[in-house]
C-alpha cells in the first residue's frame, strides 16, 4: 500500500472523482465537443494526431499567446505542454511572428536553396560541433529515418538497436517496443524482446531491431557485444523523454558510446526533444559526442522542420557531387518558414535564457514535491533542464518499465482537474521563455489544493 492509499485515496473514490471531472469538462466545453463530433465525419475517430486524443473528446485550440492557450470555448489555459515541448518561446512570440510576416512577403517556398539555409546550418554547427555536416528535412521522423539509413549505408549492416519504450518517430524500425503494456511478452528486463507497437509493421523491422534496457550498462554492453557483427547504429534519446524522462545515470551514456563503437556501429542521439536542455543540447551538457544527431521541435521554432547530421564522412553519402549514394529530396525541406522561425528562436535562446527557464522548472519541481510531502503522497518530480515530469511513485524511474508503474488513473484525474481550472499539462510539462514565477506558483497551488480535496 502506498502512502497515498494510506491517506484515503481509494480506487472507487478516485474513479468517482474522475467521472465528476470528466462531466465538468464536457459541460465546460460544448464547442470542442461539437467540433469533435464534426471531425469524426472526415477523420478516423475525429483524429489526425494520435497523441492529442483524450476521452471524452480533445480540447480544440483557437489561438495562443505567450504562456496562454485559448480554446474554442473561450477558456484561457496556462500552457505547460507547449506543443509537446516545441514552443520554447511560447505561443506567437513577437520576434517569430514579425520575422514570419516578412518571410511570407518574400515567398512561401522555392525550388532553389536560400542563403537562410546556409546561415541556420552555420548557427547549428556552432552550437553542436558534432554536426560537422547536416541536412534539413520536414519532421523528426524524417530525421531519424535518414540518420538510420545513413548508418546502414556507411556500415553495410542492416541491424539497429533502440531502447525499450523510446519514441523515435513513425518509421517501422522506430515503432518496435514503443510504450507497450508491461507484461511477459516484453521479455526479461535485462534482455527485452522486440515487440511490434503498431499493426502493419514489417516482419523485417522486428528482425532488424535489437531492444536495449535503459540505464543497465552491463546488460547493454552484453547485448551489443552479442550483436556486434550486424548492427549499423544504436539510437538513443539521451533523456528518455517519451519513455518516462528517466535520466541517464552517471557514466551510462559514456559506456553506451564505448560499447557502440566497439561493436562497429554508429551512435545516434535523438535530441528532437532534449535539445532544449541548453544551447548545445544534452551532448554538450554531458560531454558525450555522438556520430549522428537528430533535431526537431525547438530547432524549427515550433514550425514543421527538422535536422539530421554528424560526422563528415558519413554525411558525404548525401553529397550530390559524389553521386549521392543516398538521395534525399523533399519539397518542404529547408522551407523558409521553418528556417526563419528556427533562426529567430536559437538567437533568442541565449545561455541566460536557458538558465532562466531551467530555474523555473526546478522551482516548479521543488514546490510540487513540498506539496506532495505535506499531503503524505508518494510522489516525485524528475527535472531535466526546462522539462519536468511528475510521478506518483516513491522514487524517480530508471527506465520505461519503472515509469510504466505510475498511477495512470490518478494522473488522468489530475489532468482533467487542472484543465477544468485553467491549466494544461501532461504529467508535468515544459517551461517556455515568457513563463514567470507567478505562473509556477499558480501551478503548485492548484495541484496542492486539488490533491488536498482528493485526500
Amino acid at each position: 500500500m502506498t502512502r497515498a492509499a494510506a491517506r484515503g485515496i481509494d480506487r472507487r473514490a478516485l474513479a468517482a472523482a474522475c467521472a465528476e471531472e470528466e462531466a465538468l469538462f464536457a459541460e465546460r466545453n460544448p464547442r470542442s465537443a461539437a467540433m469533435f463530433a464534426r471531425a469524426a465525419g472526415s477523420l478516423p475517430g475525429g483524429n489526425t494526431r494520435t497523441g492529442v486524443h483524450m476521452p471524452p473528446f480533445p480540447l480544440y485550440a483557437e489561438r495562443g499567446e505567450g504562456v496562454w492557450l485559448h480554446d474554442l470555448d473561450g477558456h484561457r489555459l496556462l500552457d505547460f505542454v507547449n506543443n509537446n515541448t516545441a514552443l520554447i518561446l511560447g505561443h506567437a512570440h513577437p520576434s517569430v511572428v514579425s520575422a514570419l510576416r516578412e518571410a511570407v512577403g518574400r515567398g512561401t517556398g522555392f525550388s532553389r536553396p536560400t542563403a537562410l539555409e546556409v546561415e541556420l546550418a552555420e548557427l547549428i554547427r556552432r552550437r553542436l560541433p558534432s554536426l560537422e555536416r547536416l541536412r534539413f528535412c520536414s519532421s523528426g521522423s524524417e530525421a531519424v529515418i535518414n540518420a538510420l539509413r545513413a548508418a546502414r549505408a556507411f556500415t553495410g549492416r542492416a541491424g539497429t538497436a533502440k531502447f525499450e519504450g523510446a519514441f523515435h518517430g513513425i518509421d517501422d524500425h522506430a515503432m518496435v517496443s514503443y510504450l507497450l503494456p508491461v507484461g511477459p511478452e516484453l521479455g526479461p528486463a535485462g534482455a527485452p524482446h522486440s515487440v511490434a507497437s503498431t499493426a502493419g509493421l514489417s516482419s523485417a523491422a522486428l528482425e532488424d531491431v535489437v531492444v536495449l534496457p535503459f540505464n543497465d550498462a552491463d546488460a547493454v554492453e552484453a547485448i551489443l557485444d552479442e550483436h556486434a557483427g550486424r548492427l549499423a547504429a544504436v539510437i538513443v534519446d539521451p533523456l528518455s523523454t517519451a519513455a518516462g524522462l528517466a535520466l541517464p545515470e552517471e557514466g551510462f551514456l559514456e559506456r553506451l558510446r564505448e560499447a557502440t563503437h566497439r561493436a562497429g556501429a554508429l551512435l545516434v542521439f535523438d535530441e528532437i526533444v532534449s535539445f532544449r536542455m541548453g544551447p548545445g543540447g544534452v551532448q554538450e551538457h554531458l560531454g558525450v559526442r555522438p556520430d549522428l544527431t537528430c533535431l526537431g521541435k525547438v530547432i524549427a521554432g515550433g514550425t514543421p522542420g527538422a535536422v539530421f547530421g554528424g560526422r563528415e564522412e558519413v554525411m558525404a553519402l548525401y553529397d550530390p557531387r559524389e553521386g549521392a549514394r543516398i538521395p534525399q529530396s523533399g519539397t518542404f525541406n529547408a522551407n523558409p518558414f521553418a528556417l526563419t522561425a528556427g533562426k529567430v528562436t536559437l538567437e533568442t535562446m541565449t545561455p541566460a535564457a536557458y538558465e532562466r527557464i531551467a530555474e523555473l522548472a526546478q522551482a516548479a519541481a521543488t514546490g510540487l514535491e513540498r506539496a506532495f510531502a505535506g499531503l503524505g503522497l508518494a510522489a516525485c518530480v524528475v527535472v531535466a533542464g526546462s522539462i519536468f515530469r511528475v510521478y506518483f511513485l516513491e522514487k524517480p524511474p530508471r527506465n520505461y518499465r519503472e515509469a510504466a508503474a505510475d498511477d495512470t488513473q490518478l494522473q488522468r484525474w489530475l489532468h482533467l482537474r487542472l484543465l477544468n481550472r485553467g491549466i494544461y499539462w501532461r504529467q508535468g510539462g515544459s517551461v517556455s521563455l515568457p513563463l514567470e514565477g507567478e505562473h509556477v506558483d499558480r501551478l503548485v497551488e492548484t495541484v496542492r489544493d486539488s490533491l488536498a480535496d482528493l485526500t
